[in-house]
């Protein structure tokens, strides 16, 4: 179903003080695959996050990313609070000099439609709820169509009927999109996931893998 290899991790390690949260951990995503990985709280999820997106250094081990950096998406929504929803949305294209036209205009405007946020682009951080700061986060990785995204369980604060839409919208707009992505509700696996990485022990170490329809 998926051709060439995206991501390659091998024999990854990582440890702080004298707690292992990565141990010899090796996973494969093809172009176009979405998975999901699933863990006890922590078990490591959010360091490997960081370590992919060059945020962190492994102890051990080798990462293979035949792809540009991916986009991230953190718990947290890391908005700049002195800048309005809109000009958050639009700064990785000005920091990355891209245009953004009438199409990317469009684009934004149907994402904020999607998110219940369109009466509030003028806004800024301190005027929103948490759930709406993250919407933000997410319309301003996913804006860009990236090819490569990291999630970490960034539904979290978000309502399921907001959810439900926002994942629709994603996977119409960007079909071909590899993911990823940190879950703990079990329900969320099957509407974005083709495969399922689990890990039972507070560690990640040995995983079952499973298809997502299965988990």
């Amino acid at each position: 179903m998926y051709d060439e290899i995206l991501l390659e991790i091998k024999n990854l390690e990582k440890s702080f003080a004298a707690q292992a949260v990565i141990r010899d951990l090796s996973l494969t995503i093809r172009h176009g695959e979405r998975v999901a990985l699933c863990a006890p709280s922590g078990a490591g999820k959010t360091t490997l996050i960081r370590i992919l997106a060059g945020l962190e250094k492994a102890d051990a081990g080798r990462v293979m990313l035949k792809e540009q950096p991916p986009v991230t998406i953190f718990q947290e929504p890391r908005l700049f609070p002195f800048m309005t929803v809109e000009e958050n949305i639009y700064l990785p294209f000005k920091a990355q000099e891209k245009a953004i036209d009438p199409q990317v205009r469009r684009e934004c405007l149907e994402w904020l439609e999607v998110c219940e946020l369109a009466a509030y682009k003028k806004h800024y951080p301190f005027q929103l709820s948490g759930g709406m700061k993250q919407k933000v986060s997410l319309v301003r990785a996913l804006l860009g169509r990236p090819r490569f995204v990291l999630m970490d369980e960034p539904f979290q604060s978000i309502g399921s009927e907001s959810k439900l839409g926002i994942i629709r919208h994603f996977l119409q707009t960007n079909p071909q999109v590899s993911l990823l992505f940190i879950t703990h509700i079990r329900e969320e696996v099957p509407l974005l996931a083709h495969r399922v990485v689990y890990f039972q022990q507070p560690c990640l170490s040995q995983a079952l893998q499973m298809p997502a329809a299965c988990y």
